[in-house]
């Protein structure tokens, strides 16, 4: 279930951030086959100050023929484009920069554990669901590439890591207190609220819903990584116990020789679920804020 859930989790990054392709991207296509369309996205992405790369590199798939020329052109071009950092002194470039070092820290954590406790190798479909988690870290990194020249990345990187600390302190509450006790139960409900508001305010900041869109996006993938990184280390610092009742319970028909062995690969599948629930919580709940916010804003007038 962990790697179909993982899967869900790259197909939906790919989707959010497909579907954030700037309107004007149509205009570069001199031409409506797929070549032109995929270099259209790719332009589409470009920060405002690039513009005129997007419209060389139309101009020049133009002039090119065939279509196995065509599409070696078109993806050599999306591939650039897709690497472009953003200028130096913008907000992408640090946004770039910490994501990447939080997917690599993410990535450390989990081989840290397996080398500490190598069993947990040997359970059923490990090589697949790390597979698919890195290619999960590596979409991550990849969509900060492309979001963060969109000019929302500083709110981004805010808004994500609130979301992360709300998920925290609300989740370690709940769990400490009980989650039979009603006050404590409620304080789960309150998390889509982090979401929505980020997303309504990141639509307040840019004004347009793609703008807003962009920034939940950023957000989405720093809560997720932020709320991985805080799970998969306080698994593996208390590998030693205490342990849940239910580990325990469960460990007695895993056959994993040691129960911190069973514990920490057992914390590390949860941690790997609850990053696709907040990503697709925040992704979700926050471009539907979004949305709606831009939409209001444009119909109320400027004062």
């Amino acid at each position: 279930m962990i790697e179909l859930a993982l899967i869900l989790l790259l197909g939906s990054l790919a989707a959010w951030v497909v579907r954030l392709a700037p309107a004007r991207a149509a205009e570069t296509a001199e031409r409506a086959d797929g070549p032109a369309r995929l270099l259209g996205l790719a332009v589409g992405f470009l920060g405002p100050g690039r513009a005129e790369w997007g419209r060389a590199m139309a101009a020049e798939l133009a002039q090119v023929h065939g279509r196995l020329a065509r599409w070696r052109f078109a993806l050599g071009c999306a591939g650039g484009t897709m690497l472009v950092p953003p200028r130096r002194g913008e907000s992408g470039r640090m946004v770039l920069v910490l994501v990447t070092a939080g997917a690599a820290g993410c990535a450390g954590l989990v081989c840290y554990g397996l080398a500490r406790y190598p069993e947990i190798v040997a359970g059923p479909r490990t090589g697949l669901i790390l597979a698919v988690f890195a290619a999960v870290l590596a979409g991550f990194t990849l969509a900060a590439a492309t979001l963060a020249r969109r000019g929302a990345a500083g709110f981004g990187l805010a808004a994500g890591l609130a979301v992360a600390v709300a998920w925290i302190i609300a989740g370690g509450l709940a769990l400490s207190r009980g989650a039979a006790e009603p006050a404590f139960f409620c304080l789960l409900a309150v998390l889509p609220l982090a979401p929505l508001t980020a997303g309504a305010a990141a639509a307040r900041r840019g004004r347009t819903g793609a703008e807003g869109r962009g920034g939940v996006l950023i957000s989405a993938v720093v809560a997720s990584l932020t709320l991985f990184a805080v799970l998969a280390a306080h698994a593996l610092i208390t590998a030693r116990g205490p342990y849940d009742p239910s580990q325990v319970r469960d460990f007695h028909g895993s056959g994993m020789p040691s129960l911190a062995a069973y514990a920490v690969g057992d914390n590390l599948g949860t941690a790997m679920a609850l990053m696709l629930l907040t990503f697709i919580m925040t992704a979700a709940l926050g471009c539907t804020a979004a949305t709606v916010a831009a939409r209001v804003l444009r119909t109320t007038p400027a004062r």
